[in-house]
C-alpha cells in the first residue's frame, strides 16, 4: 500500500530538517538547545541515535566544550554544558597532567616540590568532569619525582565521539637524566595492574629537563611526548623509542598535522607561529618537513600582542584538530584552518581541552509523542 501523502511529506520534512541540524556547529550547545526546545518532533530528531551518530560522524572530530588549567580548575566555553568540576577531594593539592576522551588525568601537586617522603606512595586520579567520577590509579613506581602521563579510553568498541566511564588506560613516562634513560609503564583499569615498558636511550637529555605533566599527543596506538625530543609509547608493542624535534624553540608542541600525522608547532621568530609535519623521505627515512609559517599578527585580535614576546606562549593544542590556543594578556582558541580566532580565558601558560560531542538533555532517550 502507497504511503499517505501526508506521512511522505512529514518524513521528506524530517530529512530536511536533519540536513539542517547537521550544519548547527557540535561547539555551540544553546543552538542544539534552542532547536530541541522549538517543537517535539524536532526534538525526537535530536535524541535519535541515528542522528546522533551521523552528527558526529559528518563533524568528525569532537569540538572543545571546556578547558582544565594545571590547578585543576575547569570552565565551559560553551553554555548548557551540565559539568561538575569539583575537583577530586584530597589532602594535597592536584595538578592536571592530561585530559582525553572525556576523562581528565590528576596527581598531587606536593609530588613536585618533595612534600613526599622517599618510596611514599602517591595515587593519579582519572576524573570526569560531566558525571564527577573518580577513580585513583597507583603509582607505578613510588622513587619518580618527575614524570608525564596521558590518559585514554579503552572501552571496546568505542569510538570516542562522547567517552563516559568504561575501561581507560595511562600511559606514564620518566626520565632518568643521570642514565640517559626513559622508562614507561602502561596501566590498564580492566585488570588494575601496571605493564612495564621498554626503556629508550635517551642521550639528550638535558640536567634540569622540564619533563613533568608534558602534554602529549594520541596517535593511532601510540601516544607522543616531548621531553628533549620526541618518545613515542606505542601501546600495541609496549616499547618506548627516541627521536628529534624539529627544533630545539622553547615552548614547542607536539600535535595532530593537516595531513592526520604528527605534528609540531612553535613560536620560532617573535610572533611567527611555525608548524611542521613528520613525513617519509624519498629513501624511505622518516623526517620532520617544515609546512607553513603563520604570522600571529594578522591572525589574533589587534592589540593582542602588543606586550613582550616572552609571555607569547602556546598553552595547548586540541588533539585530533588544527585548533590550537595562544595565550598572550588573554587565551585566545585559534583554529588554524578556518582562521576562526576568540578568547577563551585569561592568560594561561598551559591548558588541557575537554573534547566530546555532547546534545544537552538529548543524551537520553527521546521524549515521547
Amino acid at each position: 500500500m502507497d504511503e499517505p501523502v501526508e506521512d511522505g511529506f512529514l518524513r521528506l520534512l524530517d530529512d530536511l530538517v536533519e540536513e539542517v541540524f547537521f550544519r548547527l556547529p557540535p561547539d555551540e550547545l544553546a543552538s542544539l538547545v534552542r532547536a530541541s526546545a522549538v517543537r517535539k518532533r524536532w526534538r525526537r530528531i535530536l535524541a535519535d541515535a541515528g542522528f546522533r551518530r551521523r552528527y558526529c560522524e559528518f563533524h568528525g572530530v569532537p569540538p572543545v566544550l571546556g578547558l582544565f588549567q594545571e590547578d585543576t580548575s575547569f570552565f565551559a566555553t560553551t553554555a548548557h554544558l551540565p559539568a561538575r568540576p569539583d575537583r577530586p577531594r584530597r589532602h594535597t593539592a592536584m595538578m592536571a597532567v592530561d585530559c582525553r576522551h572525556g576523562r581528565a588525568l590528576i596527581t598531587p601537586f606536593n609530588r613536585y616540590f618533595g612534600d613526599f617522603g622517599e618510596g611514599e606512595s602517591f595515587d593519579l586520579t582519572v576524573f570526569d568532569p560531566l558525571t564527577g567520577h573518580q577513580r585513583r590509579v597507583p603509582s607505578p613506581d613510588n622513587n619518580v619525582l618527575w614524570f608525564s602521563a596521558a590518559v585514554l579510553c579503552a572501552a571496546q568498541g568505542c569510538d570516542h565521539h562522547g567517552c563516559q566511564g568504561g575501561d581507560f588506560r595511562v600511559a606514564f613516562v620518566t626520565t632518568d637524566q643521570q642514565k640517559s634513560v626513559t622508562s614507561g609503564w602502561l596501566y590498564s583499569s580492566q585488570t588494575r595492574t601496571w605493564s612495564k615498558l621498554s626503556s629508550a636511550h635517551h642521550p639528550n637529555v638535558t640536567k634540569y629537563t622540564f619533563n613533568r605533566y608534558v602534554p602529549s599527543v594520541l596517535l593511532g596506538d601510540a601516544i607522543y611526548f616531548n621531553i628533549d625530543g620526541v618518545i613515542k609509547c606505542d601501546l600495541g608493542t609496549l616499547s618506548l623509542s627516541m627521536s628529534e624535534r624539529p627544533t630545539d624553540v622553547k615552548g614547542g608542541r607536539l600535535m595532530t598535522a593537516e595531513d592526520g600525522g604528527l605534528g609540531f608547532a612553535a613560536l620560532v621568530d617573535v610572533t611567527d607561529l611555525t608548524l611542521w609535519s613528520m613525513q617519509t623521505g624519498p629513501e624511505g627515512a622518516m623526517g620532520w618537513a617544515k609546512l607553513r609559517v603563520i604570522d600571529l599578527d594578522t591572525l589574533l585580535p589587534h592589540g593582542a600582542l602588543s606586550i613582550p614576546t616572552a609571555d607569547c606562549v602556546i598553552s595547548g593544542i586540541a588533539e585530533g584538530s588544527q585548533v590550537i590556543f595562544i595565550s598572550t594578556f588573554a587565551c585566545y582558541m585559534v583554529d588554524l584552518k578556518s582562521r576562526r580566532v576568540r578568547k577563551v580565558s585569561s592568560p594561561a601558560r598551559k591548558l588541557f581541552p575537554y573534547m566530546r560531542f555532547y546534545m544537552p538533555g538529548l543524551n537520553g532517550q527521546a521524549d515521547a509523542a
